[in-house]
């Protein structure tokens, strides 16, 4: 739709006089109305974190509001793509070695004339290497940073960033079709992976309504690494239990990102040591 029919429905849905509004999650990012009853997502979400902000919009009157997530598992493979490929070190490292050939005072366009990116691409790349310590960012300029790596190094440190950045991604997604597929409480299981704790299943959403949330419950507070648990794994590193099933784990580690672990083969191979609270 053009802007100003877009503006249109906007103010229309905002005053009240249309009832339902089918639009993309950008469009309703940026709805701020406190008597929606109701969020559907047609599709899923790549994470977690924007299902949270999404149905956010719903029931901000504090008055009862309903979100509904139609999910199919094939659907899931429009996400992993956009959690594709990190960028090749050439590609950066010939954007690190412009913007050092300019020197300070670099423009956008003047890059992208000089390498043949397009803005959208460039943006990106420029974005890692101030990551990366190579370059300094500017509201109308690009410097080379002070004492920036040689652009081959900045270049394999930024292509490091972006792995790390999309294996992240990647759990995030894992995460969203979890919280689609679980049999837990759905409140439950969205608090814990903010690092919140409910005590006690929310008994409003489906899983409660049909008996599993509680079975669940019950089998997160047996047996070893109960949920919220610190722990520590020996590639990984620090982490926490966000969910805890009869047979699986689910840690959340402050470098890898979630990981999903087989209750037996963590015991079996000692992969995991629990941390002091």
């Amino acid at each position: 739709m053009r802007r100003a029919e877009r503006d249109e429905v906007h103010g229309r849905f905002m005053d009240g006089d249309v009832d339902v509004v089918v639009a993309t999650s950008a469009f309703g990012m940026g709805i701020d109305k406190p008597d929606v009853r109701f969020v559907y997502h047609a599709q899923t979400p790549g994470s977690p974190d924007a299902y949270y902000q999404e149905i956010g919009r719903a029931g901000r009157d504090g008055e009862p509001a309903g979100a509904v997530l139609f999910y199919r598992q094939e659907d899931l493979g429009l996400q992993r793509y956009f959690t594709g490929g990190a960028p090749d070190e050439e590609t950066l490292a010939r954007v690190a070695e412009a913007v050092a050939a300019c020197g300070p005072g670099s423009t956008r366009k003047g890059l992208g004339e000089r390498t043949g990116l397009s803005a959208r691409r460039l943006t990106k790349l420029l974005d890692l290497l101030e990551r990366a310590g190579s370059v300094r960012l500017g509201a109308r300029r690009i410097d080379p940073a002070p004492g920036a790596p040689d652009p081959r190094e900045a270049a394999g440190i930024a292509r490091e960033l972006a792995e790390r950045r999309r294996d992240v991604e990647r759990t995030r997604l894992e995460m969203m079709r979890r919280y689609a597929e679980t049999a837990d409480c759905r409140r439950r299981f969205l608090l814990g992976y903010f690092g919140e704790e409910l005590a006690e299943p929310c008994g409003n959403c489906d899983t409660c309504r049909a008996g599993t949330a509680e079975q669940q419950r019950r089998e997160s507070e047996t047996g070893p690494f109960p949920l919220h648990a610190r722990v520590e794994h020996r590639s990984w590193g620090a982490g926490q239990v966000i969910q805890r099933g009869e047979d699986r784990l689910t840690v959340l580690f402050e470098e890898a990102g979630y990981r999903e672990l087989q209750l037996d083969t963590v015991l079996a191979e000692d992969l995991l040591k629990e941390l002091p609270s």
